[in-house]
């Protein structure tokens, strides 16, 4: 073969330009035994594609498995979808049982409810009010007494009234933001 051809495919070659069929008029004289010495590099280069061309060609293809088992996990997925949403079902069957039984519940209490009719324990009002005032003086009494034990919290409660002035302090400090912004600026004018 000629050798200013071999050189001009290599070239074409080597810049990613040439076609496969010239890809393939490579191969075949490199793979030849009237390779020019001064191709010998190239020689290898070529061997090596060439057997990894082969070696490409003796794997074998995986598609088909791969594609099985893609649609065994798919319909694996599908059950486990239809697993859980029976068990989403049977979760909201038994939450629409039990508001009912509530409701049923509920309507049977009110009925008794409204049959049980109260009656005065005293006779006399005038009595029935003086105990009535004694048993909310009792329960005044013993709240009282409960929030004696809150007398500590009043304390911490007038220190904080002292750090409210705080509070004027940083509101002072926010109107001097805008001041900031100036400051930046003027990093930028002085470059």
């Amino acid at each position: 073969m000629d050798l200013k051809k071999i050189k001009a495919l290599l070239e074409k070659f080597y810049n990613g330009e040439s076609t496969l069929e010239e890809e393939k008029i490579l191969r075949e004289y490199f793979n030849g035994d009237n390779v020019a010495q001064e191709f010998a590099a190239d020689k290898d280069i070529f061997e090596y594609q060439t057997q990894e061309i082969n070696d490409l060609e003796q794997i074998p293809d995986l598609s088909d498995e791969i594609w099985s088992k893609i649609s065994e996990e798919k319909n694996h997925k599908t059950l486990k979808y239809r697993s859980i949403n029976t068990i989403f079902l049977r979760i909201a069957a038994g939450i629409i049982i039990i508001l009912g039984l509530f409701a049923i519940l509920k309507d049977q209490n009110m009925l008794n409810y409204q049959k049980t009719q109260y009656t005065d324990t005293y006779q006399n009002p005038e009595q029935a009010y003086e105990q009535t005032k004694a048993t909310l003086l009792y329960v005044s009494a013993l709240l009282n007494k409960g929030a004696n034990h809150l007398e500590p919290i009043n304390k911490l409660e007038e220190g904080t009234k002292e750090l409210q002035k705080l509070k004027t302090f940083n509101e002072g400090l926010n109107e001097l933001d805008p001041l900031k912004k100036y400051s930046v600026a003027n990093k930028y004018f002085k470059k």
